[in-house]
């Protein structure tokens, strides 16, 4: 439902964490790789974790994972275990993803384009509680609008997330540009103009 957790929650288990001698495990598979508008989204909260998972975004497409651990964490062999691990094409696709995130600085586009997206979607009365960072974004549909996903996919030929039972998500690529944003919200608008409509008809 991008729910996003609040920093002092973050820095309470980073804190916990080290009190404890616990490791703090971020899953970043979703919201990893400038999803947020930073690398990770934990970065937001000024806390490092001790070992990050990376999926998704990692390989844009190509399948293929992997973890980040911190130094403090002294690597062995036999330590880690995988199926399908050190293969070729994958770390070539992972690191063609990471050259292209640099040479075109999407991670800094992705924070930019994401507050326009979520200035103009914050602008629709008719939605609510838009949330979220970079180009991760949610917002609710109240009932009387709950076809919108629908309509949106087969008038406008958008497809969006959802979680279930009231949540669009919007996790486009991270090269979206301002105007295909627009685009986006005049669909979005459109759909919601005729869902009104036929509900006074």
């Amino acid at each position: 439902g991008i729910i996003e957790a609040a920093k002092s929650f973050l820095q309470k288990i980073r804190a916990l964490c080290d009190c404890y001698n616990a490791v703090y495990i971020a899953d970043s598979v979703q919201d990893g790789y400038g999803r947020s508008g930073q690398f990770f989204a934990h970065n937001y909260a000024a806390v490092n974790a001790d070992i990050y998972t990376m999926a998704k975004g990692m390989g844009n497409g190509f399948p293929v994972g992997g973890i980040l651990i911190a130094p403090h964490i002294k690597a062995k062999h036999g330590m880690l275990g995988t199926t399908f691990g050190g293969n070729h094409l994958a770390c070539a696709a992972a690191l063609a993803v990471l050259e292209v995130i640099e040479s075109e600085g999407l991670i800094e586009h992705a924070k930019k384009t994401g507050e326009y997206l979520f200035d103009r979607l914050s602008d629709i009365k008719e939605i609510e509680n838009v949330r979220g960072r970079g180009l991760m974004i949610g917002f609710d549909v109240p009932q009387k609008l709950k076809d919108l996903k629908k309509n949106l996919l087969y008038n406008q030929h958008i497809f969006t997330g959802e979680a279930k039972p009231d949540v669009i998500r919007l996790l486009p690529s991270l090269a979206l540009t301002k105007k295909q944003v627009d685009e986006f919200i005049d669909a979005l608008q459109h759909e919601i103009i005729s869902m009104r409509e036929a509900v006074l008809l």
